[in-house]
């Protein structure tokens, strides 16, 4: 007998926000959560959907994340800092990609900054949002440690995503949104789920050896896309987004990139 269950959009919609809602989530907390989650879905980035919602009940019911979380706003001229009150980051970064959208048109550059924050899921769905109110937008997040500096062995950066949208004259916008790992990680964890192996390449064991096996792959470390040039890259992310917004970051010794 299989264990599969069919359910429509709307019943995965309802289904979700309920159960956001039942560990103490704001209604508008919800919306914004499955929104972003629908988005990936739509176009096929199962690993940054409804994969992640039974990750974000955990913790939301554990206590790593504030379910009462009130993200809050500062502005600072053209700069906007949001503190997710260490809860979920949809509506963290929904109201602050909102508030921005609207100063950018007043002031035509604007930078929004995201603190105490949590997994935002596919970077894509909030550039895409710009370029459809006519504005060029970029994105970077740093995330907890799973990529080890080239040559290493021990996990530093986060898969650090750099997403970007265009306008384009009557056409859809162009958006680009990629991980600077060589995959997504929450690729590997769904293979993990599914007992399934994935490509070599994709990631390192702990010994710093490519494997095949995803429980291995997540004991070690992401591949860097690009080897030592994606690395470089994720540094770079790191200092733009944990150094700018006051977070404090520590680099191990003294790290030389010099990319060929």
């Amino acid at each position: 007998m299989s264990d599969l269950v069919s359910v429509s959009v709307a019943q995965l919609d309802a289904l979700a926000r309920q159960a956001l809602v039942k560990t103490g989530v704001t209604a508008q907390a919800a919306d914004a959560t499955c929104q972003a989650l629908m988005a990936a879905e739509r176009v096929g980035i199962a690993s940054h959907g409804f994969a992640r919602l039974p990750f974000y009940l955990d913790q939301l019911t554990s206590g790593k994340l504030n379910p009462a979380a009130r993200p809050a706003i500062t502005q600072r001229g053209a700069v906007l800092i949001v503190d997710a009150d260490a809860g979920l980051a949809f509506p963290a970064v929904q109201a602050g990609l909102e508030r921005g959208l609207a100063l950018a048109e007043e002031s035509g550059v604007v930078a929004v900054a995201i603190g105490r924050s949590h997994h935002f899921g596919m970077a894509g769905y909030y550039v895409e949002q710009a370029a459809r109110r006519g504005m060029l937008c970029l994105a970077f997040s740093n995330g907890p440690a799973a990529m080890a500096p080239w040559g290493g062995q021990t996990p530093l950066f986060g898969t650090n995503p750099i997403a970007f949208a265009s306008p384009r004259m009557d056409d859809e916008p162009l958006v680009i949104d990629l991980s600077l790992s060589e995959v997504a990680r929450g690729k590997i964890m769904i293979a993990s789920q599914q007992q399934q192996a994935i490509p070599l390449g994709w990631a390192l064991d702990r010994h710093g050896e490519p494997t095949a096996d995803p429980d291995a792959a997540l004991a070690g470390s992401m591949a860097p896309t690009g080897g030592a040039k994606g690395a470089a890259l994720a540094l770079m992310v790191e200092l733009l987004t944990a150094g700018l917004i006051g977070r404090k970051y520590r680099l191990p010794g003294r790290l030389v990139f010099s990319p060929e």
